[in-house]
């Protein structure tokens, strides 16, 4: 249903100073596509550089343990919300949607992209493809939960799905370089409740208590994000991104470790997993995609799909060593 009143826009975000090199870059595009108010999460006397940024900006954040955003919604005042992280950038056209009609919430693919660059980030040119795991905007007066994904909702107005949100796809840059790699590994800054996610531990072998070497769970996915990009067409990235190298150097300047020595390690790492994905695994992982597009689209957990993909073809190459044997 179409609403002609001006609406406001809300960002519930949770940021470590891990991210503070790339902040100011998430704070003015958003800005710049009519965001009318940011509600930031930090863990508690953690971030003083994203305390910094925020002040400068004029923007309120909230100590909250473990970063919960469930204890955050109610404060919302704007019409419409969505929950994101600071390496997730809104589509411009969906606040010009949004704004237009009248909907309960609204699911938005991941346009995903990663880069082992420093400066990759920045490329105006990049490689993307989109990805079946979602993003929301919800309208504030009917949220009854709140979550990183998909919140609760009730009222009137549609729940519109991915076959809407497909033309707003939200620009995921899921590995910033292998600087963003580095500061989300712990070693810099101390991770926050928020930001160990990505810590979860994967074996090839499939068992983390085995006596296999073992990796974190981001590895495995910028080594499938990568590895998906490789047969991916280069097309322009119409967002303005930067990095603010005052922040970079500040973060960077407290390792009490040999940086170059700590990225080239973190490269071999990601190089020798997306060495393990098989052509035709990607191959097939494309057309699965588009399948689930255009057939019933619907949201699909990120990091099992790898992992199932991962091992999967691990094991098919050990066996395939093991006959050559």
């Amino acid at each position: 249903m179409a609403c002609s009143m001006q609406k406001s826009f809300a960002i519930v975000l949770r940021v470590f100073d891990g991210e503070a090199p790339y902040l100011q870059s998430f704070i003015d595009h958003h800005r710049s596509i009519g965001i009318d108010c940011f509600y930031v999460l930090l863990s508690p006397g953690e971030s003083p550089l994203c305390r910094e940024i925020l002040e400068k900006n004029k923007i309120s954040f909230f100590d909250v343990q473990g970063q919960r955003v469930e204890r955050i919604w109610r404060q919302v005042k704007e019409d419409y919300v969505s929950v994101l992280d600071a390496d997730e950038y809104l589509h411009p056209e969906v606040i010009r949607f949004a704004s237009e009609e009248e909907f309960r919430s609204l699911q938005m693919p991941w346009r995903m992209t990663a880069t082992l660059d420093d400066n990759g980030f920045t490329d105006a040119e990049k490689h993307f493809f989109v990805f079946p795991q979602v993003k929301s905007m919800m309208r504030t007066k009917s949220l009854t939960s709140m979550s990183l994904h998909l919140s609760g909702t009730k009222g009137d107005g549609d729940r519109l799905g991915l076959d809407v949100g497909l033309r707003f796809p939200l620009n995921h840059y899921y590995l910033r370089g292998l600087d963003d790699l580095l500061l989300k590994e712990g070693g810099v800054v101390a991770l926050t409740g928020a930001t160990t996610v990505g810590r979860t531990p994967v074996s090839l072998e499939g068992d983390v208590q085995a006596d296999f070497p073992q990796f974190p769970s981001r590895h495995a996915k910028a080594a499938f994000v990568l590895k998906m990009l490789e047969v991916c067409p280069e097309v322009n990235d119409p967002y303005h991104l930067k990095i603010d190298p005052e922040m970079l150097a500040r973060v960077l300047g407290t390792a009490q470790f040999d940086l170059r020595e700590a990225k080239d390690r973190l490269r071999q790492s990601i190089e020798s997993i997306v060495d393990v994905f098989s052509d035709k695994t990607i191959k097939r992982q494309h057309r699965n995609i588009e399948r689930i597009f255009s057939d019933n689209p619907r949201r699909v957990n990120f990091q099992k799909k790898v992992i199932k993909a991962l091992q999967k073809d691990y094991s098919k190459r050990n066996k395939g060593m093991g006959s050559e044997s």
